[in-house]
């Protein structure tokens, strides 16, 4: 009996997704609810050989299908959506419907490695919706204070007071959301003694530590290269012949890297070994940012090294 291995890709939408099984090209359409994530599990046992089910996010409708197939046991792949666009250009796929982008993401399985995603637990799973809460909660008090700012008529209190009022509700359930976040790994001992090793690095505090416990689950298994390309803090090389361009950052996660600036900053007040890094480069003649981001990296490198460390210590035990 000859074994096949078979690749499925899901596009998802936020009323249904499209399925891709290849190397058969078998296309199927399900509702993106419970019902329909059932039959999908049960349209899958029919196909041997499943070695990767690949899926772009999709702010959030993707999380049913990736917890359903996670409950089976079944190997998912979430993969940035610019990568999979850069690879169907790269095919000559330039067309785009529901049906051409789950080939794609089949054919994407099939072609390029992916990691496998690792099923979350409840708290887990619940301390990214929090974090997921605070930075909305965060994004209206900003916009709130611009709207404050640009009142044009300075006499209208009642406006002015409606304003006021939106932003103690706002900075209020933000409070409440920080509050619920401590609870959250209070409840999970695993996720606590992660949120502590975070901690023990200067300039990560609780809020830091749970902006990366939610949204870099890879942290400390990965090199310090892989783990830098991939927050988005590793200078890029802009090589070609003679020509030495200059080296930036580009891609990576933008809602990681924002936090880790925001840590940087203290710990570049309050830590010896980053303020040295920063002063070093800034006698060098390199921009603050430059300096700056450099911290950042040196900061993520040292938290990958340290979870590495508590991943293993943790499967010794």
């Amino acid at each position: 009996m000859t074994y096949t291995s078979r690749f499925v890709g899901i596009d998802i939408s936020k009323s249904s997704f499209d399925v891709c099984v290849l190397p058969e090209e078998r296309f199927a359409n399900f509702a993106n609810d419970a019902a329909g994530i059932a039959r999908f599990v049960t349209f899958l046992a029919q196909w041997e050989g499943v070695e990767r089910l690949v899926l772009e996010p999709t702010g959030g409708y993707e999380r049913g299908v990736v917890e359903g197939l996670l409950a089976v046991g079944l190997p998912v792949a979430k993969v940035n959506a610019k990568q999979i666009r850069q690879f169907a250009r790269a095919c000559g796929r330039l067309s785009k419907t529901d049906r051409i982008d789950a080939f794609v993401l089949a054919d994407y399985a099939r072609r390029m490695d992916t990691k496998v995603l690792e099923p979350s637990s409840p708290a887990h799973a619940m301390l990214i919706d929090l974090v997921s809460r605070y930075r909305q909660l965060s994004h209206m008090i900003v916009q709130e204070k611009n709207r404050r700012e640009k009142l044009v008529n300075q006499d209208n209190a009642r406006t002015r007071a409606w304003i006021e009022q939106t932003l103690a509700f706002l900075q209020q359930q933000r409070q409440a959301v920080v509050d619920a976040m401590a609870a959250c790994l209070t409840s999970d001992e695993h996720l606590a003694l992660k949120a502590e090793v975070l901690m023990s690095l200067k300039g990560i505090g609780l809020r830091t530590a749970c902006f990366l416990l939610a949204g870099l689950p890879e942290l400390g298994q990965m090199n310090k290269g892989q783990i830098a390309k991939l927050v988005g803090v590793a200078p890029i090389n802009r090589d070609s012949g003679q020509m030495r361009g200059k080296r930036m950052i580009s891609g990576g996660r933008k809602p990681i890297r924002d936090a880790l600036y925001i840590a940087a900053l203290p710990a570049i007040r309050f830590d010896p070994n980053m303020k040295a890094v920063f002063q070093r480069l800034k006698a060098k003649g390199k921009p603050g940012k430059v300096a700056l981001v450099a911290v950042m990296r040196k900061m993520i490198v040292i938290l990958n090294a340290r979870m590495r460390d508590h991943r293993a210590t943790t499967l010794d035990c």
